[in-house]
């Protein structure tokens, strides 16, 4: 009985999150500049309804009860208590106060990023930035001091990466990290003086209008299996996955100048969203039927992205459908496609980013905002450290240039601190599940190439999508792959891709 009275809880809980989901993709979408301060208010009173929820004194002995009886469940019943658990443990050790205060914050300061970032306009941005991270610091030392015996945290900073990627902690990331530095600027320089020797990629000669681009989106997805009856796609700043299982919500951004970061935006996007709606629906409502930590959800975005969609089978495969849309302009052909798509050059811009180069974007992102959470550096320094890390790691001067700098993403300003690291862990783990995918289904680049993608699908449906939170991280990498991840996956696909 107890058990099922905490699944009702849980339940009103998920409805929550549904309403806070749409109100959160509507603001990034469609509101009106003039709606911010009013959302703001709504979204944080949901925030504390759902905090107030989680912290009633009645749910202690509920939750005693369940765990006494917990032999008596089913297997997912015990993933589901321990993640019902662990959802209340969260909410119990961070005041509602400061819940609502973080959430009014961050309203404010991706709102105003918007604005700022346009004008490169640092200096009226710092201070919003600063209470961000402040409310993150404390959200961090709140969690650390009621669960760091539960959970091994060693610092504040594991606390956050631990809402984004349970199981993840500092140490883990820095050894990963480590292994990455060491490896990728040489293997970087060796594929530019390789490139160097090739012709150089054509850029498209034209712009391309966004109703062009967005419909060979649409065509692209529906080839990835999207379900325009359950989603859609929209246009925003910064591209994102949100929505329900059940009404999923893409995003991309579209610059009539560059067809070729939406397509891949496009199909980064629909991999996120391929995750979500491929939950197991018997676990519907259900934390243990929620997506696993972002490594994983990053995984799935990437495989699509990085391991499938710039593969050379790929890009022959939908040349045709480019074409249709975007003309005979020599830029358009396949040949030309995959050379732009496997280009490595570093860049100011993350999203841009190669394979090859985006883990260094990632890592000079982690190191700064590890350093701010833990007092070795403040907000006030981030610019110096951004063009000291962008200098020292791809080569490239920022000085001045905030928008194209620490101003470029909406990470910070959402209060997403602690996220950046399950990009590059993402992209680790993507490796590595493609090389399973390859061992289970040898013939998989012929399917990419004929895009008979369903068996791919299925693949990663069974070993991924359909396991919720049943598992944790290692867990379902062991149970898909053999092994816990390991960096050499990573390392090999890009040394087979481009050497």
């Amino acid at each position: 009985m107890s058990y099922q009275q905490l699944e009702k809880t849980f339940y009103r809980l998920a409805q929550l999150d549904h309403a806070s989901a749409m109100l959160g993709w509507d603001q990034q979408v469609m509101m009106p500049p003039k709606g911010n301060d009013a959302r703001g208010r709504a979204m944080a009173e949901l925030s504390v309804i759902a905090t107030e929820i989680l912290q009633q004194d009645s749910l202690s002995d509920l939750f005693d009860a369940a765990e006494d009886d917990k032999l008596s469940l089913e297997t997912w019943q015990q993933g589901n208590l321990r993640e019902m658990t662990r959802a209340w443990k969260t909410a119990v050790a961070v005041p509602g106060e400061l819940i609502e205060a973080e959430v009014m914050a961050t309203n404010e300061c991706q709102h105003a990023w918007r604005s700022y970032r346009s004008s490169n306009n640092w200096l009226d941005f710092q201070p919003l930035l600063e209470k961000v991270f402040d409310l993150s610091r404390e959200k961090a030392q709140a969690l650390n001091t009621a669960l760091a015996d539960e959970q091994g945290y060693q610092n504040d900073y594991d606390a956050l990466l631990d809402l984004f990627d349970p199981g993840t902690r500092l140490a883990k990331v820095d050894t990963f990290f480590n292994q990455l530095k060491t490896v990728l600027p040489d293997l970087q320089n060796r594929i530019m003086a390789r490139q160097q020797r090739l012709s150089a990629p054509l850029l498209p000669s034209q712009p391309v209008p966004r109703l062009t681009q967005l419909a060979l989106s649409r065509d692209i997805m529906s080839v990835l299996g999207f379900d325009f009856e359950a989603g859609r796609l929209d246009e925003t700043l910064h591209p994102f996955s949100g929505g329900v299982s059940d009404d999923s919500r893409i995003t991309s951004r579209i610059d009539e100048n560059n067809v070729l970061e939406s397509i891949m935006a496009t199909i980064h996007e629909t991999g996120h969203s391929r995750y979500e709606t491929g939950l197991n629906r018997d676990w519907r409502f259900k934390p243990v039927g929620h997506s696993m930590g972002m490594s994983i959800h990053e995984s799935q975005s990437l495989f699509f992205e990085m391991q499938m969609a710039r593969s050379k089978a790929f890009v022959d495969a939908i040349q045709p459908m480019v074409s249709k849309h975007l003309g005979t302009d020599p830029a358009f052909n396949a040949e030309n496609l995959h050379s732009i798509y496997t280009q490595v050059q570093p860049s100011l811009i993350r999203v841009n980013a190669d394979e090859v180069t985006y883990p260094l974007h990632v890592i000079l992102r982690y190191e700064i905002e590890r350093d701010v959470i833990l007092g070795r550096t403040t907000v006030a320094d981030i610019p110096e450290r951004w063009d000291e890390a962008m200098l020292k790691y791809l080569g490239l001067d920022t000085r001045g240039n905030y928008q194209d700098g620490p101003m470029q993403d909406i990470h910070w300003p959402s209060g997403a601190i602690g996220y950046f690291p399950s990009y590059t862990l993402g992209a680790m783990n993507a490796a590595q599940l493609h090389h399973a995918v390859v061992q289970a289904i040898p013939h998989a680049a012929d399917l990419v190439g004929r895009l008979e993608l369903e068996p791919i699908f299925n693949w990663l449906a069974v070993n991924i999508w359909q396991k919720g939170c049943l598992l944790s991280t290692d867990e379902l990498m062991r149970e898909a792959t053999g092994e816990a991840l390991q960096a050499h996956y990573f390392i090999d696909h890009l040394r087979s891709r481009y050497l």
